[in-house]
């Protein structure tokens, strides 16, 4: 097994893990404590659409399975 499966099979546990662990619905402190950031860089996320999000009256709410298709697609850009 190469280095790049090693990596791929540990995402896809942590992506698991993270399924299990979170509901379908998120907030924004979920996200932020999922992303490990501030609450405030998760609305600069929102701000410059790097982070989808759905607006509930003054609050966000934010669909898991799209936060971790954004970080899986941050963990796989070469910048």
């Amino acid at each position: 097994m190469t280095d790049s499966d090693d990596t791929q099979q540990i995402r896809k546990a942590a992506i698991e893990e993270i399924r299990a662990m979170y509901p379908p619905l998120l907030t924004t402190a979920h996200v932020a404590e999922l992303l490990q950031c501030t609450i405030g860089d998760v609305r600069d996320k929102i701000r410059s659409g790097d982070l989808p999000a759905i607006r509930w009256g003054q609050q966000f709410r934010f669909f898991r399975d799209e936060v971790l298709a954004v970080l899986e697609e941050a963990s796989l850009d070469p910048e």
